[in-house]
């Protein structure tokens, strides 16, 4: 086959895929081309959106950890196993909530969300500690144990892991 033949059928197929890429069916998706998400969730982690944030994130009486997301991010998608172990670790305790930053943009901009992933702990409707990045269990089980061991009215401090 010749060079201007190859050049050709190359870009020819760019546009395919492209296409495939922003359907969610490129490298490191969650998505089988047929669109059908793998479930890796566990049955603890809460899913928020813009609508019910406040009443499920800040009116909470107990600590919430928030993984900000979307299907496209391989890190994101590399973290999913690990909040799933930790809302099953922390049942009962504290709350495990993803939020998909393309389906809730106003949440994600309210809290300057400009990385992903990125982990913010609330309590009692304030940001107790922030993380952008992959990190492991430890990392996010001590982010979220802090609120969990100070005293009530104790002032906070944001860390992160």
């Amino acid at each position: 086959m010749q060079l201007k033949q190859k050049l050709r059928i190359f870009f020819l197929t760019i546009p395919l895929h492209i296409s495939l890429l922003f359907m969610g069916c490129g490298c490191g998706s969650s998505q089988s081309p047929a669109g059908e998400a793998n479930e890796s969730q566990s049955d603890a982690t809460l899913t928020v959106t813009d609508i019910n944030f406040s009443e499920t994130v800040l009116a909470s009486d107990k600590p919430v950890l928030v993984d900000f997301w979307a299907a496209w991010c391989g890190p994101c998608l590399q973290m999913a196993p690990t909040v799933s172990r930790l809302a099953d670790a922390f049942h009962g305790r504290a709350l495990v909530a993803k939020l998909d930053i393309d389906v809730s943009r106003t949440t994600s901009l309210k809290y300057d969300v400009s990385a992903i992933p990125t982990f913010i702990v609330f309590h009692k409707g304030k940001v107790i500690s922030r993380f952008t990045g992959t990190t492991s269990f430890r990392g996010l089980e001590s982010m979220l144990a802090k609120p969990l061991e100070t005293q009530p009215d104790a002032p906070q401090k944001e860390t992160g892991p």
